[in-house]
């Protein structure tokens, strides 16, 4: 047998290897071009973290906090995100510095535009308690006679005219049963439907209510109003309570504004914004927009009806019927000096409310309103709680914020803050009473 050299044995070796090399890689690019041509599984991507809704970051939103940036008044919200404003910076701050000025144990101002329901103006003050909760939603205080407005609705409604008049002999700081039956032997004074609300008569209103209205009617409207509703809002409100008794007396001492019925200062804008509204209540709202913490906008404000309070024509009557109030009634003096209004070429259209409690005494000092008129631009609720020793009253900081808004800086009279009534801020040395609000205020 003859053997091979080892040589060759070792080329054969090598050839074998390298042909199963081959064999090996043509077998592997085989399995590759199947792999390919077979069909893939479909890759998956990832989700993108869906963005915060807005409603879930204005959980943390507080109407009194915020700070200028720019031109805004702008919120801080969570997870880096903010929320523009529609407040008017200028208002805002000449507000927050006047109730800070004169040391307002409790005060609130809010400002709407009543054809949108933009919020112009939102303060909330205390210096009796700067821990205090907010004020523009503390729906405890009295409505006192700014709730003559609601009656006075009504009573247009069921054919009660502006002219139409009442005689009284009492009740102008309390209502007894005598107050509200006629008596010519002691009814002497007499006056109009106007007047009544002008210089919020309480007998007048007393009796026109006990002769042409009755409990379900005056809840109707209450309820129309707003009262025992939450209002819708950039935050909870809480609803203002009302109650209108069946008993003859106490349902006429109601429908003239003593006790029983409770609003926040927010609720009291929205009520003259109705009637300045031409009856339309508008949905409050002072967030312009939200945006995420890279600049997004994840929300932008549009204007809303709530729905319609009162007719058209109703509105325009109980409006002119306020223009009383501040030309010759409860609020000349905050608006006129020396026979010069503060506001001059402005009609403006106001309602007064006062109601004083004891434990401890507190005076509630409303007002609400609107103007110009004749074609409203602002709306505003102005309430003062006064300690014994008064500071200033409703109408002059609504006074002020009208002043602010409409009227050019450079047609302004007398000093920046104007000057209020000297009587607002004697000492008050008058017994606390429950009463609605006396004539002259």
């Amino acid at each position: 047998m003859v053997r091979g050299s080892p040589r060759v044995v070792v080329s054969c070796v090598l050839a074998a290897a390298l042909a199963g090399s081959v064999i090996a890689l043509a077998a592997a690019d085989d399995q590759r071009a199947s792999d390919a041509a077979a069909p893939q599984p479909e890759r998956v991507a990832k989700p993108k973290p869906a963005p915060p809704k807005p409603r879930a970051l204005l959980a943390s939103f507080d109407p009194r906090k915020h700070q200028l940036e720019g031109d805004h008044l702008v919120a801080t919200l969570d997870a880096g995100a903010h929320a523009e404003l529609t407040l008017d910076p200028k208002l805002q701050a000449h507000i927050e510095k006047l109730l800070s000025d004169y040391a307002v144990p409790y005060g609130a101002l809010v400002a709407i535009e009543p054809s949108t329901g933009r919020v112009l103006a939102y303060v909330s003050h205390s210096t009796a308690n700067p821990a205090a909760g907010d004020l523009v939603r503390d729906a405890t205080p009295p409505s006192a006679s700014v709730f003559k407005l609601i009656t006075a609705s009504a009573l247009v409604d069921v054919g009660v005219g502006p002219e139409t008049s009442a005689c009284y002999g009492g009740g102008l700081s309390h209502l007894a049963l005598a107050d509200i039956n006629d008596d010519p032997r002691r009814d002497r004074t007499c006056a109009t439907l106007t007047e009544a609300l002008g210089g919020s008569i309480n007998a007048v209103f007393a009796k026109l209510a006990d002769k042409h209205l009755d409990p379900a009617t005056l809840r109707r409207y209450a309820d129309a109003y707003g009262f025992g509703r939450k209002l819708p809002f950039d935050v909870e409100t809480a609803a203002s309570s009302y109650d209108v008794p069946e008993e003859r007396l106490e349902f006429a001492r109601t429908a003239a504004g003593f006790w029983h019925m409770h609003m926040s200062p927010l609720h009291a804008a929205l009520i003259a914004s109705t009637i300045a509204a031409d009856g339309v209540m508008p949905k409050p709202s002072m967030i312009e927009r939200v945006l995420d913490a890279s600049g997004n906008v994840l929300q932008t404000w549009k204007p809303e009806a709530l729905r319609t309070v009162i007719e058209k024509s109703t509105a325009r009557t109980v409006g002119h019927m306020m223009l009383r109030t501040v030309t010759d009634g409860t609020a000349r003096s905050a608006f006129y000096e020396h026979g010069k209004s503060y506001l001059p070429g402005i009609d403006v259209a106001g309602k007064t409310g006062s109601l004083s409690a004891d434990g401890p005494y507190r005076a509630y000092s409303w007002w609400v309103g609107f103007a110009p008129a004749n074609q409203p631009k602002i709306a505003v609720a102005a309430l003062v709680v006064n300690t014994p020793k008064w500071r200033i009253k409703g109408s002059f900081l609504a006074r002020e914020a009208l002043r602010e808004y409409l009227v050019p800086a450079a047609t302004k009279r007398g000093p920046a803050t104007g000057k209020p009534p000297q009587a607002t801020v004697a000492a008050h040395t008058e017994p606390a009473t429950s009463s609605a609000e006396t004539t002259k205020h």
